[in-house]
């Protein structure tokens, strides 16, 4: 059963979220006291127990988050930053976003922006895993700082992200599954979420299997490498694309040179963005689980700094199959 929501309980008491938010917080000031009784009643019958990573947030200095994700124009890190943002608005704070531009000079004056801003914590989703992880090093000195979906080296924090072995292996055994024997993969270089899904492919297939390393994670990418595909289709039956933008732009360039998705090549995403489900064929993609991610480098965000030692915790994905990925 699942766990009541403030939401649950702002229902149930008939008031809006905020109310329920705000008397649940014991700070019902400009609450009517029938109303506040009705949502502390409403409470107790469903058996709702207060979010502590929310909890922790309402305690700090101006309610204030700030996270860096490395470019907007990826609508996964628009999700996850709805992810995030769910988590603060129900703890009454509020989250300011900075777009990074994958770069990573960017990436350093965004993250000195925020933390000038008076920012109670900062999460940050690294531009590079090679290059991000000086400034957010110095960074954590100055406050709190969690790594979130990706790590860097020499961040000095800790980093929540999803299992990336985990993810490639359940793709990898869903596509042989269906009888796919010679499987790509398309990734980029410069993330740590990219070198993970590299490392566990290779392992998986061998060190002569169909690779193609791109630098960002961009659909104009995801068509260089539908054009790379198309030149070696003899070889390929199927690609992991490690990220929906990558699969976007592959699949609508097999499309255009008349190669048939599944038929010919399956295609697999990955973050199970709402665009894929448009496409025709609907892409087979990882889910990650992002609500229990956010509550969780919250959670961190909040805690005293020695349990954010510089380690990595993840969270283990969903495969969620879809018409790319039919039986040949």
């Amino acid at each position: 059963m699942t766990a009541p929501r403030l939401i649950d309980v702002a229902e149930a008491a008939g008031v809006s979220r905020a109310t329920a938010s705000r008397v649940l917080a014991g700070t019902p000031r400009n609450v009517d006291p029938e109303l506040a009784r009705r949502v502390e009643e409403a409470a107790h019958r469903l058996g709702y127990q207060p979010n502590h990573s929310a909890r922790a947030l309402r305690t700090g200095a101006t309610g204030t988050i700030g996270v860096v994700v490395p470019t907007l124009a990826n609508p996964y890190f628009v999700q996850l930053a709805d992810a995030i943002a769910q988590q603060v608005r129900a703890a009454g704070g509020t989250l300011v976003i900075s777009d990074a531009a994958n770069d990573t000079a960017v990436e350093a004056e965004q993250i000195d922006t925020l933390l000038a801003g008076r920012v109670d914590g900062l999460l940050v989703i690294p531009v590079s895993v090679n290059e991000s992880g000086p400034a957010i090093r110095d960074a954590s000195r100055r406050g709190p700082v969690v790594l979130f979906d990706r790590w860097a080296k020499g961040s000095g924090t800790v980093a929540v992200t999803l299992d990336n072995a985990s993810a490639v292996r359940l793709l990898l055994d869903h596509l042989e599954g269906i009888g796919r024997r010679r499987i790509a993969l398309v990734a980029d270089q410069a993330s740590s979420s990219g070198a993970e899904r590299l490392a566990a492919f290779v392992e998986a297939q061998g060190p002569e299997a169909t690779t193609i390393l791109l630098p960002s994670f961009t659909t104009d990418a995801g068509r260089t490498a539908g054009r790379r595909i198309i030149e070696q289709r003899d070889r390929v039956d199927a690609v992991v694309c490690g990220a929906d933008v990558l699969a976007v732009g592959l699949v609508s360039t097999l499309h255009r040179s008349s190669v048939a998705v599944p038929r010919q090549i399956a295609v697999t995403g990955f973050d199970d963005t709402e665009m894929i489900k448009l496409l025709d064929p609907p892409i087979t993609s990882i889910r990650h689980p992002l609500p229990a991610m956010a509550q969780r480098a919250l959670t961190l965000l909040q805690a005293p700094s020695r349990e954010r030692t510089e380690r990595v915790e993840r969270f283990p994905p969903e495969l969620i199959v879809r018409a790319s990925t039919e039986e040949a």
